[in-house]
């Protein structure tokens, strides 16, 4: 099986992209062939060969595309913590060839946990763009964009999280959705919460296709839609519990990431298992130790990064405040049992 994939990167990203490749090989199926587009912004030769050098050439091609992002300067701005590469995955239909008519977009801050090929085998839908249902901004009117508000039909239109999608590049040309989004992101220049993703979600309003929630999911975000008043509402709660016990691309959403000098992530020791079979570093006595005193510092303060996470949430998605301590238990069991 060929499946085409495509990331996006800048060089503040070559060690998380070669990482979270690593982890796509790794779990791929030994009949899944990759043909991995690389859109670049900023790298140098040596910095391309030192990401290649840690994946196997018999299961992966690659092909290095350089973007020029000059032309794309005025409407497509950084916002907040979100690197301008995560505007390129919008470029796929002008960066890629032409004969190339399906895609698996995804984020370079994650990990592929499972095969693939699953994904690549679901038939398209009738829409151009396939992906999951935000966890932390569900409906259009949880993106607070300050054009959001003026150009969505239906505030309560689902929303979807674009870190990883299934694109037909065929029905994505059609649409012109690349030229839609160039066009809304010079009009509303600064004014996009979350980059590409709102751009993304006031341009298609709903027309795109579902995916499991195993395919982009965060144990941090995902456990509060457990709670009672949330069962059902977003998503099954069947599926809840299946995302967070069996997550297959575990996506390091918002600001914190695993690789950061802070003891808080959740995800950090399997980001760092990964990180041992891409570099091949050893770990020494030393480094374990280090290791293991940032992680019962983590385990003491993991639930004041809960409680953050939680306050937000509980407020976007109109929680009463006094449900909140409730609401740090369901963290405390999720992060304990996800499959309970």
């Amino acid at each position: 099986m060929d499946v085409n994939v495509a990331i996006y990167l800048d060089k503040n990203y070559a060690v998380p992209a070669t990482v979270m490749v690593r982890s796509l090989i790794d779990n791929a199926a030994a009949e899944t062939r990759i043909q991995l587009f690389v859109l670049a912004i900023g790298l140098t030769g040596d910095e391309k060969r030192a990401m290649a050098l840690h994946w196997p050439e018999d299961r992966l091609k690659v092909q290095w595309i350089d973007l020029d992002w000059v032309p794309y300067e005025r409407g497509f701005q950084r916002v907040n913590y979100i690197s301008k590469a995560a505007y390129a995955r919008l470029l796929i239909d002008r960066c890629l060839p032409s004969n190339v008519e399906r895609v698996i977009t995804m984020d370079c801050d994650g990990l592929v946990l499972d095969d693939i090929g699953e994904l690549w085998g679901r038939p398209d839908g009738a829409h151009s763009v396939m992906a999951v249902r935000d966890p932390c901004v569900p409906r259009l009117q949880d993106d607070a964009s300050e054009f959001m508000q003026r150009l969505a039909d239906g505030k309560e239109t689902p929303y979807f999280n674009s870190g990883l999608m299934v694109v037909n590049l065929k029905k994505w040309r059609e649409l012109a959705v690349t030229d839609r989004c160039l066009a809304l992101g010079e009009r509303c220049a600064g004014q996009t919460n979350y980059a590409d993703q709102s751009l993304l979600n006031a341009i298609l309003q709903g027309a795109w296709e579902p995916l499991p929630l195993r395919w982009n999911c965060n144990r941090r975000h995902l456990a509060i839609h457990a709670y009672p008043s949330l069962r059902d509402r977003f998503y099954p709660l069947a599926e809840v519990r299946q995302a967070l016990s069996h997550p297959a691309f575990l996506h390091f959403l918002s600001r914190d990431k695993p690789w950061h000098p802070t003891p808080f992530h959740p995800h950090r020791e399997i980001y760092r298992h990964y990180l041992k079979e891409a570099m091949r570093m050893g770990d020494d006595e030393a480094e374990n130790r280090m290791r293991q005193r940032e992680d019962a510092v983590g385990k003491r303060f993991f639930p004041l990064v809960c409680y953050r996470q939680a306050s937000r949430l509980r407020r976007k998605l109109g929680l009463p405040a006094s449900r909140l301590a409730n609401l740090m238990h369901l963290f405390k069991e999720c992060l304990e049992d996800p499959a309970a």
